[in-house]
């Protein structure tokens, strides 16, 4: 907001008019609503600093209009004016959460010293006492009751910085994705729209990822890199965001977010950061009591006894507040569940994980843990066909240590489960984790899950079928790409995209059907899947003769890629190398730089860019497109470190253009260029980028590229010292 607005509010036109016209005299931007319904209107479509209503109006009073805008508007304050004056008025509005009110009949000289008092309140409110809130925010925290003083702490952060939203996540165990744990304020189930991402994904998994703090203030709706759309939908402008940080490196994060255009996102920032320290320092308290609760669980038992199973199984149960649980051990030779204890009834073992189908199991695959909101309706598919019917809400955790799986706690949230019920589940899963620590002394658990990045990376025989999706999609078999016309049907590369995309994970046949013909009946739908089926397996598969198959495999309904064939799928080793070299770019070790450096050379281009326009793998392309973009500036910024300015400038240049409007991007590949002696360059580069803005956008640059354009440009013009 570039100048102060205020809003006035009174059916009486004249009344309204003649404050709009005194208060035009004052250095402010003054707009006229003669409706409530008119100033929600107005408020919608701009941001105001002080409202002055009268209360009296028709359809909606005054003070309706005031629970309004403090629900939506927060940090806008309102005024109300009215004709009695009485004091019961004036305590009703001040109690609703009015910042003044005035009495009919006033002075001009009353009016303007109230309007005068408010903007000034409003301007001090942005300047909020950094160590004073860090000092509230560490008071509310309590590592006996973590989630519960964590919530009261963000809520503490929120109101001080005047935000609209905070939320917190945190990273699984080993690294893997980050997860909404924490959130507060008025856009709970917009925030909940996504709870997971991967590292170097969306602003959550880059901030954490590369352990750096960064804001958006205004224009949060045109950086790519924030993929929750419908928290822009709710107005958000604004966000500042920071890492929780340890000595290993960064593992979790916590974010504010508000719908006002000048909201002080590099002062929020800063806030973050100091608050960062006693909020991390709380949570690894907390965890580390968790991890305490299961050691001593498991110590007085002999190591996977049916005792030592039922301990494990109760402490969990107790933490996550379940209704009953089980809990199975896997047998390594057979795959299938050998011992399991029950606090319940019957166990809770789903089908798959009764018959040792786990790679249909979503809890197993890649080590996540999963958690089911209610409603069978929004579960993943091998959940709501095979978990009993009698479990609500159910939670998985598997027991994985060291990358082996030794088993699986199965729990039923019942009706307690929450809206985003996967906000439990990292502390859950360190639980889980400590327990297959104790378990791994007497059980050997099972190596099962091939894509891990240890195994994705690791040298592996030469694959005889080459999937490549990054780029136009290209099938390579023997090192001999495969023509789409080779194909007697084209849905068949159709569903090796699919299966490819999933890489590995079952798919049913009505997701099938409903993704390649979603007008079909079941039946034709079926016989069509039959068809494609057989289609695909004819070109690809080496012993079709013998109905023997080693790529597109199948159980019953389920369709899969079997990753332990020959086969290599560029989009799963591009994840591996990208998570592997972005968890460790903090601490840029030759291992870490190495994998960024094979991932990047990797990308060939968007994910089947053949396909430009497919909704079908939009989420996916613009995820590993951002990855890319992260993995590009991170390993640049190790380079220009290192002193290679050069392969510096070209990582740079590379995700200019994939993200050409992403002004922080540009100023550092100015500065790079700058610092390299380059600067009739960085002049080219920065007059194309204005252009692109007026061109595709209508835009200008920002004060902020203005100012830095002007500073770096400045000292790169004068002349050494000797010189002068």
């Amino acid at each position: 907001m570039n100048e102060t607005r205020v809003l006035v509010v009174d059916d009486n036109r004249d009344m309204a008019d003649g404050i709009a016209m005194l208060l035009g005299e004052l250095p402010l931007s003054v707009e006229v609503a003669y409706s409530a319904g008119e100033a929600l209107t107005e408020l919608d479509h701009q941001e105001y600093a002080l409202v002055l209503s009268d209360i009296r109006m028709p359809y909606m009073n005054g003070v309706e209009l005031l629970a309004e805008i403090r629900q939506r508007w927060p940090r806008t304050r309102v005024v109300l004016i009215t004709a009695f004056g009485s004091i019961d008025s004036a305590v009703e509005a001040m109690k609703e959460g009015a910042s003044d009110y005035l009495t009919k009949p006033f002075d001009n000289a009353a009016l303007i010293e109230v309007v005068e008092k408010n903007l000034a309140a409003a301007r001090d409110a942005d300047e909020f006492d950094v160590p004073a809130v860090v000092a509230a925010v560490a008071a509310r925290l309590s590592p006996d009751d973590l989630f519960g003083s964590l919530t009261s702490a963000l809520e503490t952060l929120r109101s001080s910085a005047g935000a609209d939203d905070c939320e917190l996540f945190l990273t699984e165990p080993d690294g893997k994705d980050v997860l909404l744990s924490v959130g507060v304020g008025l856009d709970g189930e917009a925030l909940i729209e996504r709870t997971r991402f991967e590292p170097g994904s969306g602003y959550p998994g880059i901030v954490t990822a590369t352990g750096s703090s960064f804001f958006k203030q205004g224009d949060l709706a045109d950086d790519p890199r924030y993929l929750r759309q419908r928290v822009l939908d709710k107005g958000i402008k604004s966000y500042a965001c920071a890492p929780l940080s340890e000595p290993r490196g960064s593992f979790g994060s916590i974010h504010l977010l508000s719908r006002r255009a000048d909201f002080p996102a590099h002062r929020a920032v800063d806030l973050l950061e100091q608050a960062a320290v006693p909020i991390a320092s709380a949570v690894r308290a907390g965890l580390s009591a968790l991890r305490q609760a299961v050691d001593e669980a498991c110590a007085p038992h002999e190591a996977g006894s049916p005792a030592q199973l039922r301990e494990l199984l109760e402490c969990i149960r107790k933490r996550a507040d379940a209704n009953y649980g089980s809990i199975a051990l896997v047998d390594p030779e057979s795959g299938l569940p050998s011992r399991v204890v029950s606090s319940g009834p019957a166990t809770l073992l789903c089908a798959h994980a009764e018959g040792g189908a786990w790679a249909e199991c979503p809890s197993v695959l890649e080590g996540h843990g999963f958690a089911a909101d209610r409603g069978r309706r929004a579960w993943p598919v091998p959940c709501r066909r095979g978990v009993p019917r009698r479990v609500v809400s159910p939670c998985c955790l598997p027991l994985m240590e060291n990358g082996r799986f030794h088993g699986l706690v199965t729990l039923d949230l019942g009706r307690k489960g929450e809206a985003n019920a996967s906000a439990g589940l990292v502390p859950l899963l360190v639980m889980s984790q400590q327990a297959a620590i104790h378990l791994a002394s007497a059980h050997p658990g099972l190596k099962l899950d091939p894509k891990r990045d240890d195994v994705a990376i690791a040298s592996a025989p030469v694959a005889e079928l080459e999937l490549r999706c990054l780029g136009p999609f290209e099938v390579v078999q023997r090192g001999a790409p495969i023509a789409a016309e080779q194909f007697p049907r084209s849905k068949a590369l159709s569903l090796l995209k699919l299966l490819a995309l999933k890489a590995g994970t079952p798919l049913s046949k009505d997701y099938l059907i409903d993704q390649l013909w979603p007008d079909a009946d079941p039946t034709s739908g079926a016989n069509r899947l039959h068809g494609v089926v057989h289609a695909l397996r004819s070109v690809i598969e080496p012993h079709r003769a013998e109905r023997s198959w080693l790529y597109v495999r199948n159980r019953g309904e389920l369709y899969y890629l079997d990753l332990e064939a020959p086969l290599e799928i560029d989009l799963l080793r591009y994840r591996a190398l990208s998570n592997r070299g972005l968890r460790a770019i903090h601490d840029p070790t030759p291992e870490a730089i190495d994998a960024l450096e094979r991932a990047v050379a990797l990308y060939r281009g968007e994910l089947f860019g053949d396909e430009p326009y497919a909704e079908w793998c939009e989420i996916e392309r613009r995820e590993l497109a951002e990855q890319q973009v992260t993995a590009l500036e991170r390993l640049a910024s190790v380079h220009a470190g290192k002193g290679n300015t050069e392969r510096a400038l070209e990582l740079m240049r590379r995700a200019v253009r994939m993200a050409p409007y992403r002004e922080d991007l540009l100023i550092a590949l100015l500065d790079l260029l700058v610092h390299m002696g380059r600067p009739g360059e960085a002049r080219a580069q920065y007059d194309e980028f204005r252009k692109i803005l007026e061109r595709e956008l209508g835009a200008a640059p920002s004060r902020e590229l203005e100012e830095f354009r002007r500073r770096a440009f400045r000292l790169s013009s004068r002349p050494p010292a000797a010189a002068r």
